[in-house]
């Protein structure tokens, strides 16, 4: 994806139409899904539109009718993968509050666990990814899931230590977010042992860094 794209080629890559009756929104799962199947079969190689059209069942004119080209597909599954972090955040914030530091680093290790997967099944997506990272007009859409994670962090903590000041919270969940998704990126360029270890590494740090805010024994 062309870290130059103007405005005018980011509506290019902009799905053609929004899904507005459930079997328009099962045919756009269809072809998520297959795309998603292929880029993990592939590895680096980007499917075409062809092979997810035939890997979904459908035409290329019925894929065509909801995306403009491949690059608009692989858009949508980064949104996808982007907008599944909230969720396993939110899954902490909603468990019982730990007691004690072990409890909390159970709750990490809970979290590591969802969050783990989500970049390992999804890692050829990556490119996609720090593509919209590196793209002013396709940043918006990354930064807006980063605010939601942000401050979801910052509620989780909240929620452990409800002491915490609004603005210590928002300011170690930018860290955690950002720590934990570039030593991710590394790790996956790697292999999966690295991968585990750098890990371990995050979480160590995440430890060191929000254990003192959050009055734990």
């Amino acid at each position: 994806m062309n870290r130059s794209l103007t405005k005018k080629a980011t509506t290019a890559l902009s799905p053609r139409k929004q899904p507005r009756q459930e079997r328009s929104s099962k045919v756009v799962d269809r072809i998520l899904d297959a795309a998603l199947i292929l880029t993990r079969e592939q590895g680096t190689k980007t499917p075409t539109t062809l092979a997810i059209a035939q890997r979904a069942g459908l035409s290329v004119g019925s894929v065509y009718q909801y995306f403009p080209n491949k690059e608009a597909i692989l858009l949508d599954l980064a949104r996808r993968w982007l907008g599944a972090f909230p969720e396993v955040i939110a899954k902490r914030i909603a468990a019982p509050r730990p007691a004690n530091r072990a409890e909390f680093q159970q709750e990490v290790d809970k979290l590591f666990v969802d969050t783990s997967r989500l970049y390992l099944d999804n890692a050829t997506l990556m490119p996609v990814i720090e593509a919209i990272t590196g793209n002013p007009d396709l940043r918006p859409i990354q930064n807006e899931y980063d605010d939601q994670i942000i401050a979801l962090y910052a509620a989780w903590l909240q929620h452990v230590n409800p002491a915490l000041e609004d603005g210590i919270a928002s300011r170690l969940g930018v860290v955690m977010m950002e720590v934990g998704h570039v030593c991710r990126l590394v790790g996956l360029k790697r292999d999966r042992k690295a991968f585990d270890l750098i890990q371990d590494d995050v979480k160590t740090m995440w430890l060191a860094l929000v254990a003192p805010y959050l009055d734990l024994n």
